[in-house]
């Protein structure tokens, strides 16, 4: 881990994997324009992240089971049942449900399929933070 404030230099919060590959980060979302404003909110958050995007259902279960993504964000378009269909090919990633606006029955059902975190759209530098937080060490607050 790196230095304290005191130190001299070294990051605050270590940004890689243990096995010093890039933190890997699907994203789902039908909506290209809004899944790659997502991907550019990520890649400002962590330069270094191996982002990829898909628009369709069977590409994105089959990328999350080559790829072995640490991070999912899931656009409302694909909802809980991609969390649950999802969670059935590997529980491995910090699943993220993204819905339209702060709704709790939403919530609990993105919650109940698997997801870790909901959170509202537009994804900000925020969200992104807080998703990709506990995985490959962290990252900045």
């Amino acid at each position: 881990m790196g230095r304290g404030r005191g130190g001299s230099g070294g990051a605050l919060v270590p940004l890689g994997l243990s096995d010093n590959r890039p933190m890997r980060v699907v994203i789902v979302d039908s909506d290209l324009r809004s899944g790659r404003a997502t991907a550019a909110t990520v890649e400002q958050v962590l330069a270094t992240a191996d982002v990829l995007l898909y628009d369709g259902a069977k590409p994105a279960l089959e990328g999350i089971r080559t790829h072995a993504p640490d991070v999912v964000i899931v656009a409302p378009g694909f909802g809980p049942s991609f969390v649950r269909d999802a969670t059935e090919v590997t529980a491995e990633p910090k699943y993220v449900g993204v819905v339209p606006a702060p709704d709790p029955e939403w919530s609990t059902r993105y919650v109940d399929a698997g997801a870790h975190l909901v959170v509202a759209t537009p994804v900000d530098v925020f969200d992104v933070q807080m998703a990709l937080r506990h995985r490959a060490g962290g990252v900045p607050a």
